[in-house]
């Protein structure tokens, strides 16, 4: 299916912006304006923002693991595991919330 495009916006980013920009067209193998379009259209279309999606998910599966930790039968094991995770954390240079 051919579509023809009639009207044209203009959009103003740093150079930064831009490389970015460059460097996902060139990692999915496709043009900026193509790109563009989809975004647009996703968001139109009331597409679910999949990152607070995945950050809520995220959350619930925190809040049910720290329960479960906190009910173990090892009293030492969620501090042992919060630990490891800001030992492992720090390492990669993350931040770390706990």
């Amino acid at each position: 299916m051919c579509m023809s495009y009639h009207h044209f916006i203009t959009v103003r980013m740093s150079g930064a912006m831009r490389a970015e920009l460059d460097h996902l067209v060139a990692t999915r193998n496709t043009d900026i304006g193509k790109l563009v379009r989809e975004l647009l259209a996703r968001e139109l279309r009331g597409a679910p923002d999949r990152i607070s999606e995945a950050l809520g998910q995220l959350l619930f599966v925190a809040i049910a693991l720290d329960e479960l930790l906190a009910v173990h039968p090892d009293p030492d094991l969620r501090a042992t595991v919060i630990r490891l995770w800001r030992e492992a954390t720090s390492e990669e240079g993350r931040f770390h919330a706990a």
